[in-house]
C-alpha cells in the first residue's frame, strides 16, 4: 500500500471520529445542559448577587447558559473522541 494511500485512509478515519465525536456531543449537549444548568443556577446566582448585586441576573443567567452549554460539549466531544481512537487502537492491535 503506498504513503498515499495511508494517509488518505488516516485523514478519512480521523475525519469520521471527529463527525461522530461532533454530532454525539451535540446530542450530549441537548440533554445535559438543561439538568447541569438547573442543579448550578441557584449558586452562580446566588454567587453573582452576592458580590455583583441583583442587578444583573438575566445576564448571568443567559451567560451561565451558554457556559454549561459549551463546557457539556467541549467534554463530551473530547471523551467521545478519545473513546472512539483507544477503541480503534485496541481493534487494530488485534488485528495486527
Amino acid at each position: 500500500m503506498s504513503t498515499a494511500t495511508k494517509n488518505a485512509g488516516k485523514g478519512i478515519y480521523e475525519k469520521s471520529i471527529k463527525s461522530i465525536a461532533n454530532l454525539s456531543a451535540i446530542v450530549a449537549a441537548f440533554f445535559a445542559t438543561g439538568p447541569l444548568y438547573s442543579l448550578s443556577i441557584d449558586w452562580v446566582l446566588g454567587f453573582s448577587t452576592s458580590q455583583y448585586g441583583d442587578q444583573a441576573n438575566w445576564l448571568v443567567q443567559a451567560f451561565w447558559f451558554v457556559v454549561v452549554g459549551l463546557s457539556t460539549f467541549a467534554l463530551a466531544r473530547a471523551t467521545i473522541a478519545t473513546a472512539i481512537t483507544v477503541g480503534g487502537f485496541a481493534l487494530a492491535a488485534r488485528i495486527f
